[in-house]
């Protein structure tokens, strides 16, 4: 297996009036051996961009990559020792099963032994022992992914490229993928747009944007300590609530009060906010996760809260069962709560009192987008 380093790398190309437009832009990553690396963003984000660049299929318009000790800026990608599972898979449709996961180790002249045991290896790994004789117009999309997948596993290359396609891989599949990571000790680095299938599978998340790395950590700290705006609202289903607000130094605490006569005013302690001083007086956003908000009572006066609690209207109900999605109106901005409690349609037009976990809400500069750390 290998290191792969990405040293400030860029892929520019011509847009609209001649201007040059970075789809990846000045990207700098370590990714060390026998990692399990996602790069995630929306569409047009660049992490596809950057997984061919690595693979030798995008060029490089400055900067250099590295896999172990050797810079592949200029080699052809058969001679990378990677492996990559393309977005539409890339099967051909006139050969079977066996002969597509086959056809590289072909190409490459190895002993037809050494070919057929490959074969038959990484078939069982992906659960596509009976299908070696079929053709890819009779398989599912599922099946075709497999046959994608084994056809990279047979390489037994250094590091795994993974352009994840946009119907995403099933939750099976992406546990296959984990597991088979775990298997063959392979550096990988998977490209999608899908959080969820990000934070389930990767030791470590990149977050791009426009090109640019808006973030790089594992999971949790990504969900948990936000860089910036983007990366709060990117993570998470239902996603971040964001309320527009002022602080105010209330010597001990520091409150924030929702603009435009909205419901929620809330107190921090200020010692567990130092950085919010510097905000006193001066419009800031608040994020709260949907889960981190919760039904206090089933008070429907009017009135605005202090503390911790705050009423608001409750728009519309989603029960899902094992929890509810409440759609709630504050006065100023519509939010939305993930309850634990069992609620039905009933509720909806009422108002109730609704409690923040104020250790998990962030602060963010509206002008720089960056959390108040």
């Amino acid at each position: 297996m290998a290191r792969v380093s990405i040293r400030n790398v860029s892929n520019t190309c011509l847009g609209e009036k001649a201007r040059e437009v970075a789809a990846v832009n000045n990207v700098s990553i370590e990714i060390e051996e026998r990692e399990f690396v996602a790069l995630l963003g929306p569409l047009g984000c660049g992490n596809s961009t950057l997984l061919r660049m690595i693979a030798g299929l995008e060029a490089i318009s400055q900067g250099d990559i590295y896999i172990g000790d050797k810079r592949v800026n200029d080699l052809a990608p058969k001679d990378r020792e990677i492996a990559l599972v393309f977005q539409d898979y890339a099967l051909y449709p006139h050969m079977s099963v066996y002969d597509n996961v086959s056809f590289g180790l072909k190409l490459r002249k190895f002993p037809e032994r050494e070919i057929k045991r490959r074969v038959t290896d990484a078939a069982s790994i992906l659960g596509i022992e009976e299908l070696l004789d079929r053709k890819p117009k009779s398989l599912s999309g599922a099946q075709r992914q497999r046959v994608a997948v084994a056809r990279a596993v047979v390489r037994q290359a250094k590091v795994f490229l993974v352009d994840a396609p946009l119907s995403n891989f099933d939750a099976r599949m992406r546990s296959e993928i984990v597991k088979l990571h775990q298997r063959l000790h392979a550096t990988m680095i998977y490209a999608t747009h899908d959080p969820l299938e990000a934070m389930t599978i990767a030791d470590r998340i990149i977050i791009m944007n426009e090109g640019l790395v808006q973030q790089n950590d594992a999971p949790l700290r990504l969900y948990n300590e936000p860089a910036n705006l983007f990366v709060a609202g990117f993570l998470g289903s239902p996603p971040m609530n964001f309320i527009s607000g002022t602080l105010r130094d209330e010597g001990e605490k520091i409150r924030f009060r929702e603009l435009d006569g909205g419901t929620i005013d809330i107190a921090f302690s200020a010692s567990e906010r130092p950085a919010a001083r510097a905000f006193v007086g001066k419009n800031v956003i608040l994020g709260i996760r949907p889960e981190d908000l919760e039904v206090a009572q089933f008070s429907r006066k009017e009135g605005r809260a202090t503390g911790t609690g705050f009423p608001a209207l409750v728009d519309l109900v989603q029960p899902m069962g094992a929890e509810t999605i409440l759609h709630l109106e504050t006065g100023a901005h519509t939010i939305v709560c993930r309850s634990e409690k069992a609620f039905d349609h009933r509720e909806a037009g009422h108002r109730l009192q609704f409690e923040i976990d104020l250790a998990k809400t962030h602060l963010f500069d509206p002008e720089s987008s960056a959390r108040l750390r």
